[in-house]
């Protein structure tokens, strides 16, 4: 009798993919649903959730995620995929602990002992760029544990169980080509970032940086922290442009979206060519306006679930991901499919 583990090789996908078509649950492309339905009729697939699931429970599989606590709306999307997730491993006995904690490596430590107390067998992060918070992460992975790092990773640290998310330094190239496109490749671009020790964020800045090394008359004259807050956003943004009178392009690289944006439509004698992330509520509203030209958007729910898909995957069928890096696509969104 054929398993799904098997259907999965045949068709090329992931585990978690077969038992989202097989269960009519969740989200699949209509050609993979088809290859998947054709490969489980022809080899007269039976299913025995009882015995699976009875499995599974007596592993005590208990997962541990701590995201992001910012004023950032994109967080709770991202929480929203792994929330989703959590409800689908339910019927398995799979626990999903989810915590919240603020970008800063004494809380984020914090949280993970709290983890470990509660014998978690597995741990999803967006970790900080800290030397405490990577040690703490590779103490785990030395212990067993595997560790996914969601939608922020650590540097350097090929030996982690996989990181999901977008290919970051690629979202930062991406935005320097269209801000050639809008710029004509001749700008003063103001940079306003979310957190300086977020590699997400700093890839992207580099990123943006290398593609416009080739355009001479582009150049980055500051970049500023707003710590993913809009308040924050608000006053450094005014005071970025009131500090450089020169500047007439804008990247902003995460969030704070909004309160950059009142700060930017503050200045109605002067026109900005502006690149931003995501696609919130907020953001949506600046695009139609104008103030942004283009948002470059990262799919926070598909991140939540694919950060919990791999491990369901690895402990279910003791199977890791192909590569180390699991990327979500990158999609980019102006003012005619800003609500698509």
């Amino acid at each position: 009798m054929i398993t799904q583990s098997k259907i999965a090789e045949l068709a090329g996908v992931s585990r978690s993919t077969v038992e989202r078509v097989l269960n009519n649950r969740g989200d699949v492309n209509e050609e993979t649903r088809k290859r998947i339905l054709e490969i489980a009729q022809k080899h007269d697939y039976q299913p025995n959730r009882a015995g699976q699931t009875l499995v599974i429970r007596q592993k005590n599989i208990t997962i541990g995620c701590i995201i992001i606590e910012a004023d950032n709306p994109f967080y709770a999307e991202l929480n929203k995929g792994i929330e989703e997730k959590a409800k689908e491993f339910q019927t398995y006995g799979i626990k999903v602990i989810v915590r919240k904690a603020p970008f800063a490596a004494e809380a984020q430590i914090k949280e993970i002992d709290y983890l470990l107390e509660q014998n978690i067998n597995a741990l999803v992060i967006q970790p900080i760029v800290n030397a405490p918070v990577t040690d703490k992460i590779k103490s785990l992975e030395e212990k067993g544990i595997p560790v996914v790092t969601m939608n922020t990773d650590i540097p350097d640290h090929d030996s982690q169980f996989c990181y999901v998310g977008n290919d970051f330094y690629l979202c930062g190239k991406t935005a320097a080509n269209l801000m050639t496109l809008f710029t004509g490749g001749k700008c003063t671009i103001g940079i306003i970032t979310g957190f300086a020790d977020a590699k997400s964020h700093y890839d992207r800045i580099d990123g943006f940086k290398d593609y416009i090394k080739d355009y001479p008359d582009m150049k980055v004259i500051d970049v500023v922290e707003n710590q993913d807050d809009d308040l924050e956003s608000y006053h450094i943004t005014k005071e970025l442009i009131e500090k450089h009178p020169e500047i007439d392009a804008i990247f902003i690289v995460a969030g704070g979206v909004y309160g950059a944006g009142r700060a930017i439509k503050s200045f109605s004698n002067r026109h900005f060519k502006t690149i931003s992330f995501d696609e919130m509520p907020e953001t949506r509203k600046l695009v139609k306006d104008g103030t942004i030209l283009a948002t470059i958007c990262q799919q926070p729910v598909r991140q939540g679930e694919l950060a919990m898909s791999v491990l369901f995957d690895y402990f279910v069928d003791g199977k890791k991901p192909d590569d180390n890096r699991v990327y979500t696509d990158i999609q980019i969104k102006v003012a005619a499919n800003i609500d698509q």
